[in-house]
């Protein structure tokens, strides 16, 4: 009887020893460098661009380097101890910023351009920026917060815009055909945003036709609805928290997709 006790003790040894190391592990991940939000989500082949890297310990950053274009050089303008937007956690927003300039060729390859910012303290990894075609994306204009002053929008093209402040609304209209199936999805969260956006679509009326917060395990937003009216419809969108600011962007597609 004496044996299966002793197993039994080692097995439970091992076990909470496995829970202590996972746990300091984790506790070391989280107080590595790391990055929490990117301004602007993305830009184009040709642009210089101001990268803006929020997040922990960056303070002492080197260099901000991008793995997949080692041709690709980035210019560190400033990088200091930032200003915690209110209400949120510094511990998960991060309370530190590096700016870095960079410019695109005219010929860069569009899509997800990786980049690491490279400190002291260890490197920080797993963000990104886009890079689009000037042809694609749309750009938010203000005033935009209600029916009145909705911007128009043409689907199948991405509307780059930005929550500015607390309680902001962006509104956009755009035409609609009856039984024609809309899908309207928010980058925001996923790219590096600190935007937890909600959606809401009208009919030209004001009624709510849908409205959505989160999807699968991100803060982004995505609806999909078959339009019941030839006609105009008006597209909402939010920080369901009322929050705004310099790090709340978002990139908004809108395109028509089978029923």
């Amino acid at each position: 009887m004496g044996v299966p006790r002793c197993r039994g003790f080692a097995v439970l040894c091992m076990g909470s020893l496995y829970l202590s190391l996972a746990a300091r592990a984790q506790e070391k991940k989280s107080d590595s460098p790391r990055v929490t939000a990117v301004a602007p989500l993305s830009t184009a082949p040709g642009a210089t661009v101001l990268l803006k890297i929020r997040g922990a310990k960056l303070a002492n950053a080197t260099a901000v380097r991008f793995p997949a274009a080692p041709a690709l050089t980035a210019t560190l303008k400033q990088k200091k101890v930032a200003e915690v937007p209110a209400g949120l956690d510094a511990k998960v927003v991060g309370d530190t910023l590096v700016e870095a300039e960079v410019v695109l060729p005219a010929d860069f390859a569009e899509g997800a351009l990786a980049f690491t910012v490279i400190t002291p303290e260890g490197d920080a990894s797993g963000a990104s920026v886009h890079v689009r075609s000037t042809a694609s994306v749309i750009e938010e204009k203000e005033p935009d917060n209600g029916f009145a002053e909705a911007q128009t929008i043409e689907p199948g093209r991405i509307v780059r815009g930005s929550i500015k402040e607390d309680k902001d609304v962006d509104v956009f209209r755009f035409a609609g055909r009856a039984k024609q199936s809309v899908s309207a999805e928010v980058a925001a969260s996923c790219c590096g945003s600190l935007l937890d956006s909600g959606l809401t679509l009208f009919n030209a009326d004001g009624q709510i036709l849908a409205m959505n917060d989160d999807i699968a395990a991100t803060r982004d937003a995505r609806l999909q609805v078959e339009l019941p009216t030839d006609g105009a419809y008006f597209l909402s969108i939010n920080d369901v928290h009322d929050r705004g600011g310099a790090w709340h962007n978002y990139e908004l597609s809108v395109k028509e997709v089978a029923p």
